[in-house]
C-alpha cells in the first residue's frame, strides 16, 4: 500500500525500522538516478512503498564488500518483509574462457524473464518485476537469509579429507539438485548467465540452495556449463585451490607430492587447480575425470549440460536421507 499521509508514512517507518524518523522522507517513483537513493528513502513502486535500508554489497576476487549502488536492501512497508530491490543498471564488458572471448550485457529485461520463468521453483530466488514511473524494470526480490555456497565451504574448519568422507556426499546431492534446476531453465529457453559459488545461497528457512542474480546476457552458448564446472570444482575441493594457496599454505595439502603442470589448471581460471586428485589423491578417478573436462589439458570438453548431469548422477545416484 501507499502511505499518502507524510505523518503516517513516518510512523510506519518508525514501526518497522525501530527508530524515530526526523525530517522529510524522500520518496522516489523514478529510480533512474539510483545513485541518489540512499538509506532512509522510500521507493514508491506499483502501488507499494518500500523503505530503503542501504546498498547491497558483494565481495569478489579478493575485494571485500564492494557496494552495488543499483541494488538496494529494503523493507516492504505494507507487510514488513525484507526485500532486495534491483534497479536498472546496464553495462557491457567482455569475458574470456581459454582462447575464446565473448561479450556480456547486464540486462534488467533478461533477469525479469528468468524470474517469470522460474516462479515457484525451490532452487531460484523469487520475486516480481514492476515498472517505475519512467518504465524502468525494477525487480523486487524476496530476501534470502543464509550463507552463499562459497561462504559455507570457506567456513568449514575440517580438513579436506574429513570433509570429503563426512560432508561431501550430502553437499553434492544438494548441489546436483541445483544443477538440475539450471537444466530446467535451459529447457525453458533461457539461461542463468552468472553462475558462481557466491550466487548460490543456502536458505536457512528451507534448508535448500537457491540461485540468485540472473541479469547477465552472455554471447557464449556454453557459459553456464563452464561456470557449473567451476562450482563443481569448489564443491569437490571444499573451496578454491590456487598456486598461491599451495605455496603459502602447504600444511593444507599433506598428500600433495607431485608437481603441477599447466594442463592441470582450470580453463576458466588458469591460476586454480582443476586436477584435484593431485592435491587429494583419495578422490576417485571417475570423479576426477569429470573435473578434468574443465581443465586446460582436456582434449574433450562438455558441450552439453545434460551429458555432465548424466555423468554426475551416475556417480551420485539417489537422495540423501
Amino acid at each position: 500500500m501507499i502511505f499518502e499521509d507524510p505523518e503516517k508514512l513516518k510512523q510506519r517507518i518508525s514501526d518497522v525500522w525501530e527508530q524515530p524518523v526526523k525530517g522529510r522522507v524522500k520518496i522516489f517513483e523514478d529510480t533512474t538516478a539510483f545513485m541518489s537513493i540512499d538509506g532512509g528513502d522510500v521507493l514508491r513502486l506499483a502501488g507499494n512503498d518500500y523503505l530503503v535500508l542501504g546498498n547491497a554489497r558483494e565481495g569478489r576476487f579478493g575485494i571485500d564488500e564492494q557496494p552495488k549502488f543499483w541494488v538496494k536492501r529494503a523493507i516492504d512497508l505494507t507487510e514488513g518483509h525484507r526485500k532486495i530491490i534491483k534497479l536498472v543498471f546496464e553495462e557491457t564488458f567482455s569475458g574470456r574462457i581459454g582462447a575464446e572471448t565473448f561479450h556480456c550485457l547486464r540486462s534488467a529485461r533478461k533477469e525479469a524473464l528468468v524470474l517469470k520463468l522460474m516462479t515457484g521453483h525451490p532452487h531460484f530466488m523469487q520475486g516480481e518485476t514492476v515498472l517505475d514511473t519512467q518504465g524502468n524494470q525494477v525487480r523486487v526480490v524476496n530476501y534470502i537469509l543464509g550463507p552463499t555456497l562459497f561462504e559455507y565451504l570457506r567456513q568449514l574448519t575440517m580438513t579436506h579429507r574429513d570433509y570429503y568422507f563426512a560432508k561431501f556426499p550430502e553437499v553434492i546431492r544438494s548441489i546436483l539438485d541445483c544443477f538440475d534446476a539450471i537444466a530446467f531453465l535451459h529447457n525453458k529457453g533461457s539461461y542463468h548467465g552468472d553462475i558462481r559459488a557466491d550466487h548460490l545461497l543456502l536458505d536457512r528457512s528451507s534448508g535448500q540452495y537457491k540461485w540468485i542474480d540472473f541479469d547477465y546476457e552472455i554471447a557464449y552458448p556454453h557459459y553456464d556449463l563452464f561456470c557449473l564446472g567451476n562450482v563443481l570444482l569448489q564443491v569437490v575441493g571444499k573451496g578454491r585451490h590456487s598456486l598461491h594457496d599451495i605455496s603459502q599454505q602447504p600444511t593444507k595439502y599433506p598428500d600433495f607430492i607431485q608437481t603441477l603442470q599447466k594442463t592441470d589448471m582450470s580453463l576458466m581460471f588458469p591460476h586454480r587447480v582443476a586436477n584435484l586428485q593431485k592435491l587429494f589423491p583419495y578422490l576417485p578417478e571417475e570423479l576426477n575425470e569429470i573435473l578434468m573436462h574443465f581443465s586446460v589439458g582436456s582434449s574433450v570438453r562438455y558441450t552439453n549440460l545434460n551429458t555432465l548431469l548424466s555423468d554426475l548422477h551416475a556417480l551420485f545416484p539417489g537422495e540423501v536421507q
